[in-house]
């Protein structure tokens, strides 16, 4: 692993906690959409993989509505947290939570259930490592799961998005938590670079707690897709959001749907 990516997925994961919390709000309406596109395709119960789960808003949502779910991340933070809500949820018997590099999917899940039915992979999680790294990474979620198994990517950035919206600075305040968010993008290479700076609000100043840098590569709908297939996944389907299931355009995030090879 490299630093930049252990600062920000282990050392930053405190931090980042409040902002993955702001996202739960939205979570049942996302995973409404999801059963009724998994519905679609004869799926309404069963095993589910959560790639790079956070802190589990899609694994224990979707444990409510009947599935056994396995969520696997690197961030202890994060893990502990996804545990503590599966009891405030009722569905600590529905749901398993590993700590582990997702690179390494079939060594640390491979003992537990499988098949899977369903695989999800959520909220711009792939990109961090390389190519060769994802292409493995979706190889082996496709060796785990059932033949007629569904693989669902969600709320992720894509290149045409960045193309038409692109923006260099950002900001977000969660409670005292205020983060301020420096992109650089490289149409060239579709490398985006960001730095997030994280401050605690101190009366009517800001005190600076971290800086974290990282880089990931943002994927077009054709370049995963390729990658995909290559993995063993067909994609059949892209939304522009799962909660309204509305068509993808550059001006809504990825959510892609692929079957089973």
């Amino acid at each position: 692993m490299s630093d930049w990516t252990r600062k920000l997925f282990v050392e930053c994961s405190d931090l980042f906690l409040k902002f993955l919390d702001e996202r739960w709000s939205r979570t049942e309406e996302v995973v409404n959409g999801i059963v009724k596109v998994l519905s679609s395709f004869g799926i309404t119960s069963g095993n589910l993989l959560d790639l790079c789960c956070g802190n589990g808003r899609i694994s224990i949502y979707m444990a409510k509505r009947g599935f056994k779910a396995v969520g696997v991340d690197i961030s202890k933070a994060f893990l502990e947290d996804a545990k503590r809500k599966t009891e405030e949820h009722k569905v600590s018997n529905m749901v398993t939570f590993i700590e582990g590099d997702v690179r390494n999917l079939k060594k640390i899940v491979g003992k537990i259930q499988q098949p899977f039915n369903v695989v999800v992979n959520a909220w711009t999680s792939i990109g961090y490592f390389s190519q060769k790294d994802d292409l493995k990474i979706f190889k082996q979620a496709r060796e785990l799961s059932k033949e007629n198994a569904v693989l669902l990517i969600a709320e992720t950035m894509h290149t045409e998005f960045l193309a038409v919206k692109f923006v260099p600075k950002g900001y977000e305040e969660v409670d005292d938590i205020v983060l301020l968010e420096s992109r650089n993008y490289d149409l060239t290479t579709s490398q985006l670079k960001t730095v997030w700076t994280f401050y605690k609000k101190r009366g009517e100043n800001l005190e600076f707690i971290d800086r974290v840098e990282y880089e990931i590569h943002v994927y077009s709908p054709s370049e995963l897709s390729t990658l995909l297939r290559k993995a063993g996944w067909e994609p059949v389907a892209f939304y522009g959001n799962f909660s309204t299931l509305q068509p993808m355009s550059p001006f809504t995030s990825l959510n892609l749907v692929a079957k089973a090879k």
